[in-house]
């Protein structure tokens, strides 16, 4: 009879060991797979850099226009300011967009020389004060980075300080005309992105006219320059989801 019972619990828990044995097993918790980033929306952001101009300039003096000098203008200095544009990215891998900035610039360099006329002098100052740019972009992404090349309108605000026997008086050109370049933005984590661009500006040019106090018709100068502008600079963008 006690073997006959041994028996029977041992059957027993075979039994509830095989059921449990049986039972489902619970499924691990879902983890959503990362999404996919996408350069499609609006952004603004902050950039910084270094700008170097190379304005050829003519220097001509008297009621003649008698051309006695030129030289190469390259007004350098520090830029900054900032940005906001949108994205839209398709087939998978290709984007356009569109963006504007507005920068405050310390660029200047400075010339001086004799003039034409004997016992005269002509001193020079060329400053960049503000550009901005309209632009258009289109790129590559491999989805993390972004390669492109822009371009579009520019604008800026050109101080030129001609002076004629040391006198120096200031005059402001607003000048416009166009831009081209290119560069690669990397996502960085979020909405936050970093690029690094360069860009050429073609701003047309200027005429600048400047004489002794009092004047005298024979000892004025007349400097043309051209205006082009070579930026490269860094920045960092947020995107809105």
């Amino acid at each position: 009879m006690r073997r006959l019972s041994v028996a029977i619990v041992a059957a027993v828990a075979f039994v509830q060991f095989a059921s449990a044995a049986d039972l489902p097993r619970k499924a691990p918790a879902y983890t959503p797979p990362a999404p996919v980033w996408s350069w499609t929306g609006f952004y603004i952001g902050v950039n910084a850099g270094g700008s170097i101009g190379r304005d050829p300039s003519s220097f001509f003096q008297g009621p003649a226009a008698t051309p006695f000098a030129t030289n190469t203008m390259s007004p350098a200095g520090f830029i900054g300011g900032g940005q906001i544009g949108y994205n839209w990215q398709f087939a998978p891998h290709w984007v356009v967009g569109v963006e504007g900035d507005f920068q405050g610039a310390s660029q200047k360099d400075s010339s001086s020389g004799p003039g034409f006329i004997g016992g005269t002098s002509y001193t020079v100052t060329q400053k960049v004060d503000w550009f901005a740019t309209a632009r258009g972009r289109f790129g590559y992404t491999g989805s993390p980075w972004l390669v492109y090349v822009t371009g579009g309108a520019a604008w800026a605000k050109v101080a030129n300080e001609l002076a004629v026997n040391a006198s120096l008086p200031s005059t402001d050109f607003n000048v416009s005309g166009w831009t081209i370049g290119g560069g690669i933005e990397l996502h960085l984590a979020g909405g936050w992105t970093g690029k690094l661009e360069y860009l050429y500006l073609d701003l047309g040019s200027i005429t600048d006219v400047a004489n002794t106090t009092p004047a005298i018709p024979t000892f004025a100068v007349t400097q043309t320059s051209d205006i082009r502008d070579h930026i490269v600079r860094v920045g960092l963008n947020y995107k809105f989801y």
